[in-house]
């Protein structure tokens, strides 16, 4: 039976209301504790901002790279992408749907690492179809705002079969295009063994709507403590960024229903 283990960092604002969400998705060969440990120093810089909830992959795997011996004995070992291939719809999607409506927290971001950010970007392009599809509402696992991928490998994961999984064969115009517009930040490791294919994830998002930084760090999320605060300041202006569309969008229902046209207009908390 596959465990999974959700991990919460509980913070309120002030007002007593709860802090919006994030969804943490663990590279590959290492767990949700381990990522928790990982991402120490962003969170505490977050953590007036965020909550962040950390989920376990549904495959066992040996421990990946450079996880050893600093986490020995922090195992079982996961990962997102099964040895026998095919299985991820079916494993993945229903673990991240529990994971969340347990939960019961208002999602607005995904912070995947390594291979984790692979995932992160194949949700965050299935999101962006669905949503381009059915006219503005998705259902893949969630409606998230904005995506931080940190060391991120290639090709991003596809994860349900009635979406086609593009990235596998997408060829990059001179133009750097990409075709992801939901906005997301792109943490490489100058001295990252996988640079060169978390760059290659970089060209999947638009040009427009991506953020790089660059850090001098290895496969490993920013030590700096200079390097961890831009990387968190930028996370809160991509949130509050959202929440000024989303109160923009609520305005215009309005606007339209006092004209005379019924519209139902559902309310929507904004972070002071």
């Amino acid at each position: 039976m596959t465990m999974t283990m959700t991990i919460h960092q509980p913070s309120k604002p002030p007002s007593g209301k709860d802090l919006p969400s994030i969804l943490c998705l663990h590279g590959g060969g290492t767990s949700a504790s381990i990522f928790a440990i990982q991402t120490g120093r962003l969170r505490r810089a977050l953590a007036s901002h965020f909550r962040f909830v950390f989920v376990d992959a549904p495959f066992f795997c040996p421990p990946g790279p450079g996880v050893l011996p600093f986490f020995q004995g922090m195992g079982p070992y996961r990962r997102w992408i099964s040895d026998a291939g095919g299985d991820e719809e079916g494993r993945v999607l229903p673990l991240l749907r529990k994971t969340m409506a347990e939960d019961g927290g208002d999602f607005v971001g995904l912070l995947g690492f390594s291979q984790g950010a692979r995932l992160a970007m194949g949700l965050l392009r299935e999101q962006q179809q669905q949503q381009e599809q059915q006219k503005g509402r998705a259902d893949v696992i969630g409606e998230f705002g904005f995506g931080v991928l940190l060391c991120g490998t290639y090709p991003p994961l596809s994860l349900s079969s009635g979406l086609p999984a593009q990235f596998e064969t997408l060829h990059f115009n001179e133009e750097d295009e990409g075709v992801v517009g939901i906005p997301t930040v792109h943490v490489v490791g100058d001295r990252d063994p996988y640079a060169p294919k978390s760059r290659l994830l970089v060209r999947c998002s638009k040009r427009e709507s991506r953020t790089v930084m660059e850090f001098d760090i290895g496969h490993n999320l920013p030590v700096k403590p200079a390097d961890t605060q831009r990387l968190a300041d930028r996370m809160v202006r991509l949130h509050r960024d959202q929440v000024e569309v989303q109160q923009q969008q609520k305005n215009k229902a309005k606007s339209m229903g006092k004209g005379g046209v019924k519209v139902e207009v559902r309310d929507v908390e904004i972070e002071a």
